[in-house]
C-alpha cells in the first residue's frame, strides 16, 4: 500500500480573519469534481469543501465576516460573503510563494 501524501496547506488573510486551506485537497480530481457536481451531490460538495477547509467548514462559515466586517448571525455568512472567500482562498491557494 502506498505511503500516503503529505498535505501542503497555506494560511490567508480575508477580510481582518486568518484561515487555513488544504493546497492538496483543492488540486486533487476528486475533491474537484465533488464541488463541480455540488448541485447533483451536495453531501460530497460541503465533504470535499470540508477537506480544502482542513476540517473547519462549519467554523469557516460562522466567522466570515460580511464585506463591512460585521460578524455573521447565527445562521452563518451570506452567500454572497461565501463566494468572495472563496474565491480569495482559490487565490492564496494558487499563489506561487
Amino acid at each position: 500500500m502506498p505511503a500516503k501524501k503529505k498535505h501542503e496547506t497555506t494560511k490567508f488573510e480575508f477580510r481582518g480573519q486568518k484561515f487555513e486551506a488544504d493546497k492538496t485537497a483543492f488540486g486533487s480530481l476528486r475533491v474537484q469534481t465533488a464541488l463541480s457536481l455540488g448541485d447533483k451531490d451536495p453531501r460530497a460538495a460541503n465533504e470535499a469543501m470540508d477537506l480544502v477547509c482542513c476540517g473547519h467548514l462549519v467554523d469557516y462559515i460562522g466567522r466570515i465576516p460580511d464585506a463591512d466586517g460585521n460578524a455573521p448571525d447565527e445562521l452563518g455568512c451570506s452567500p454572497e460573503d461565501w463566494v468572495a472567500f472563496t474565491n480569495a482562498m482559490a487565490e492564496a491557494v494558487s499563489a506561487k510563494n
